[in-house]
């Protein structure tokens, strides 16, 4: 579908993820390992992207790594792009400095047709990359940043929108918690050890921090840990996610545990 006006981020995104979707063996995730498109190529190579309606030095703080990250072996993406709706004068300089260090930048142009005006990035015939053909017109390739480990890549597509303010974000941990709570569930109950299992602290389970209410409260036999009306709605926030949890507690899950009180 057409998208004929770009007045926020979220048009932005929404028209990257349209037309890199279409590009053979890559997939966008939105909200995903910190920026706001994960796109990921079926032989793993990655792209983080980061979108502004205009080009500034925000950008350029979020779309680089931190001071540090490649000295501790922090994941990261291979290659890393901006995406803005136009370039300035005032910020031709800044798209300049990016590219020196290693980060493309790419904007959609107004096309025209039987159906009127509409954006494209032009099927991103200046990143070789796109579909997979050698660099033109003088382009160079993504730069390679190497990463000593890769980005975790969510387990699904899911239909968040990405480029909002405050996103709701399918993290690694949250995937976790989404395991947590399809076991709980499941079961009526959960222990400090199946949480950990599943690779997250106890802590933010089992006591609240504050005056705010726990997630968890004791239940009737020692050890156990049931739900309370305090427990974040993660699988309203990721609904697709949490059904392939409980599809899959289901398909591998054993003999339900019995407890004598």
């Amino acid at each position: 579908m057409p998208i004929d006006k770009i007045e926020k981020e979220a048009d932005l995104c929404a028209l990257f993820i349209q037309e890199f979707n279409q590009m053979p063996g890559w997939t966008c995730y939105p909200e995903a390992a910190g920026f706001d498109v994960l796109v990921v190529h079926e032989d793993g190579r990655q792209i983080g992207v980061e979108a502004k309606m205009q080009l500034n030095a925000k950008v350029a703080d979020q779309i680089l790594p931190n001071l540090g990250e490649d000295y501790y072996g922090h994941p990261g993406p291979d290659h890393r792009l901006v995406i803005v709706s136009k370039i300035t004068d005032a910020s031709a300089g800044i798209a300049k400095m990016l590219v020196r260090l290693g980060v493309k930048v790419a904007m959609p142009r107004r096309s025209s047709g039987f159906n009127g005006d509409s954006f494209t990035f032009d099927r991103f015939y200046n990143i070789a990359e796109a579909a997979g053909r050698t660099s033109i017109f003088s382009e160079q390739w993504l730069y390679d940043w190497n990463p000593p480990e890769r980005c975790q890549v969510p387990v699904l597509v899911t239909n968040l929108p990405a480029g909002v303010p405050s996103p709701v974000r399918l993290t690694p941990w949250k995937e976790s918690a989404l395991k947590v709570l399809a076991q709980l569930r499941r079961q009526g109950f959960i222990t400090a050890k199946q949480i950990a299992g599943h690779g997250i602290g106890v802590t933010a389970w089992t006591q609240a921090p504050g005056s705010k209410p726990a997630w968890l409260a004791k239940g009737t036999v020692r050890g156990t840990w049931i739900e309370t009306e305090h427990m974040p709605a993660f699988d309203k926030q990721h609904p697709d996610v949490y059904a392939l949890a409980v599809e899959t507690l289901a398909a591998t899950a054993p003999a339900e545990l019995e407890l004598t009180p």
